[in-house]
């Protein structure tokens, strides 16, 4: 979580360690990093980050998979608007593999805002329809 945070949020890891340590005094660089912090640290930024199942794929996120070696614990990704980036410099995850195992998006709430005014245009009995016929 702490290399896609920086990723994200075009800071290095250094710059997201820090924050983590000043935000938890307890924090270690290279421990596992709870959504609360990482959601806290971006806040601090000035970025207002919305977790959910939806992603806008037209901008850079967060993505959450299940990990490919152990299937009781998470991995993330982070999706430049493009590409989709392993921080561990790992080839292995595709959007293939994000469609089979996303648990969770993370995006600024600014770009998920088109999907929120769907929301509210669409009637909840209307049909479902990929989301790319959308925009």
């Amino acid at each position: 979580m702490t290399c896609v945070l920086a990723m994200f949020a075009g800071r290095t890891y250094e710059d997201v360690t820090a924050a983590a340590r000043w935000a938890h005094p307890g924090y270690r660089a290279g421990a596992m990093m709870p959504h609360s912090l990482m959601r806290r640290i971006a806040h601090e930024w000035g970025l207002v980050l919305l977790s959910s199942i939806y992603m806008d794929w037209r901008f850079p996120g967060i993505v959450g998979v299940v990990s490919m070696t152990s299937k009781t614990s998470g991995h993330a990704l982070f999706w430049d608007g493009e590409h989709l980036i392993d921080p561990g410099g790992s080839d292995h995850f595709d959007l293939a593999y994000v469609n089979a195992n996303a648990v969770e998006f993370t995006q600024r709430a600014g770009d998920l805002s088109a999907l929120v005014e769907l929301e509210q245009i669409r009637p909840p009995a209307t049909k479902a329809c990929h989301l790319a016929e959308l925009f």
